[in-house]
């Protein structure tokens, strides 16, 4: 291995290693990742044979994780450290070793990107509260539909928090372990999502009295709640835009919008807006007193006892609202979670977000049969490879958005396999309302009512969900960042993964599959069935059923 230079761009060190080149920058989390305990090097494919971590008097090898078509990346865990660690890189090829930094070593600086404990891997719950229980009726909107009734426009159904409350007991018996609240604030509609008041609770959704409530009871069940707060958008009848509209560029609030020329005009609408709605008026999130006016706000609802919130819904966030509303929030709150809909994580970003990246692949691969097993795995792997390892343990993977139900793609046997998947995979599985039972209706932002006579509940789905749930919750690796791919089979679109010591088999194609896995010796027990094998020559050998899927665990 020859050395042929070394060449410093800013604070990234490049070893060219003849035409090869290694790449380790200490104050970017990409490389070196504190609270997860992560060093990683990146090296020209083929260019090193092995690789290590030095430091106080250990060595720890570096595994290659993953490949791209330029590139080898390595990843060593070294346990969680501070600024005060030090650490060298040993690289090795056929004929050759090289330490970097040749002269001294490497240090992280870079700001410490800490996510809740209690955050890590947890299975969600979202509500659109209209939707969900009417336990009120005295509170019911004036244009309440029949519940029941086909969501093709946005109706109200009556919803309220009294009905989640009432519905506490059922919500129990699916194991989850966050409750996300879907917007909450006073607004003209039924999705809440067009905000016309920051300061007050929707009338139609209850009052204080029963959130601070629900709150409580949620947590005397062992479970935390979110709320999901509208922060990119108003709606066209909050007071502000009203102001804009009125006065236009005159308005005390005119640069809180971003408005394109004046008269303020709705239809077709001057401004942004989201969705391309009227509706819907973008805030202008580099306004020093719109930063104001919302981290309040948050704040204020936070106090209620909210765990944490949920910063909707533009996918693009400005990112020095995002900063200041974490340095705000969390040396007030330091154990409060906060994810946003933007995928801006980190030190200065949100502790995580909705991953679609990985729900586009599951419908990809699972629904629509768009991309093989093997880029499946491939853009699995690298979904996780570069986002941080704490961010992918929070990132929440959701199957069903506003309007789109997932079990109104695909069939029963293949929501099973889907589940079957979500429940087992890296990061916090999400179910919406409704999809536990396969709920397949859904309307742009309306995604129908709950459906309580179990005659119009697919109760297969239920139960096998609870069962996935229980398996995840029993079982705390599916918590963890550890995935290893065993087996991919594009022709019979069969693919296998060990979550650390417990092995999924997925058979996603039409007729039955035997494969065989290599593991190590020992007594291994199919979770769902309990039926126990015994490998004694490091080879697992499984038949599955066309369309289905088997978890099974070793026994230690």
């Amino acid at each position: 291995m020859k050395r042929l230079g070394l060449l410093i761009l800013s604070m990234t060190v490049i070893y060219a290693v003849g035409l090869d080149a290694l790449n380790h920058n200490p104050d970017n989390i990409f490389y070196a990742n504190p609270w997860m305990g992560e060093i990683r090097l990146r090296a020209n494919k083929g260019a090193v044979s092995e690789a290590f971590v030095l430091y106080t008097g250990k060595r720890t090898k570096m595994n290659l994780i993953f490949q791209d078509d330029t590139y080898d990346y390595f990843t060593a865990d070294v346990g969680r450290f501070d600024t005060t660690f030090n650490y060298q890189i040993l690289v090795r090829d056929k004929n050759d070793s090289l330490i970097l930094p040749t002269v001294g070593a490497f240090k992280s600086s870079q700001p410490y990107f800490s996510v809740p404990e209690w955050a890590l891997g947890k299975i969600y719950y979202s509500i659109l509260i209209d939707g969900f229980y009417n336990g009120k009726k005295e509170n019911d909107p004036k244009n309440v539909v029949a519940w029941g009734k086909a969501p093709d426009k946005e109706y109200s159904y009556g919803g309220d928090i009294a009905g989640i409350i009432e519905k506490l007991p059922y919500l129990d018996t699916l194991n989850f372990d966050i409750l996300l609240l879907l917007p909450i604030f006073q607004a003209n509609s039924n999705h809440k999502y067009n905000p016309r008041d920051y300061t007050a609770l929707d009338p139609n959704l209850g009052d204080t009295i029963e959130l601070k409530t629900l709150i409580n009871e949620v947590h005397k069940l062992k479970k935390r709640i979110i709320f999901k707060f509208i922060a990119t958008h108003t709606g066209s009848d909050f007071q502000p835009f009203l102001d804009v509209i009125k006065n236009g560029s005159s308005s005390k609030y005119f640069n809180w919008y971003l408005v394109k020329s004046l008269p303020v005009k709705l239809s077709p609408p001057n401004y942004e807006c989201w969705l391309n709605d009227p509706r819907f008026p973008k805030l202008n999130l580099k306004e020093p007193s719109v930063q104001a006016f919302l981290i309040g706000y948050i704040d204020y609802w936070l106090r209620f006892g909210f765990d944490g919130v949920y910063i909707g819904e533009d996918s693009k966030i400005e990112p020095d609202f995002i900063r200041m509303l974490r340095n705000t929030l969390k040396k007030k709150y330091p154990d409060i979670l906060i994810l946003g809909s933007s995928d801006i994580l980190g030190a200065n970003g949100f502790d995580g977000t909705m991953n679609k990246k990985i729900t586009d692949l599951i419908i990809n691969y699972f629904v629509k049969n768009a991309i093989s097993t093997s880029e499946f795995d491939y853009e699995l792997r690298k979904a996780l490879f570069f986002y941080p390892s704490q961010a992918n343990l929070v990132n929440t993977i959701g199957l069903s958005e506003l309007g789109k139900r997932i079990a109104a793609m695909t069939d029963i046997s293949n929501l099973l396999l889907i589940y079957a998947f979500l429940f087992t995979f890296c990061g916090s599985p999400m179910l919406t309302y409704g999809d536990e039972i396969g709920i397949a209706v859904g309307h742009p932002l309306n995604m129908g009512s709950f459906p309580w006579n179990f005659s119009n509940q697919e109760r297969t789905l239920f139960e096998e969900i609870k069962r996935l749930i229980n398996i995840r919750k029993t079982n705390p690796i599916f918590s963890t960042k550890y995935f290893f791919p065993l087996y991919v089979n594009d022709i019979n679109r069969v693919y296998a993964y060990d979550r650390g010591g417990i092995i999924v088999i997925l058979n996603g194609g039409v007729t039955p599959n035997f494969v065989t896995l290599p593991v190590w010796n020992g007594t291994y027990t199919n979770l769902i069935t309990g039926e126990k094998n015994i490998v004694a020559n490091q080879q697992l050998k499984v038949s599955v059923p066309a369309k289905s899927f088997k978890i099974i665990k070793r026994e230690i």
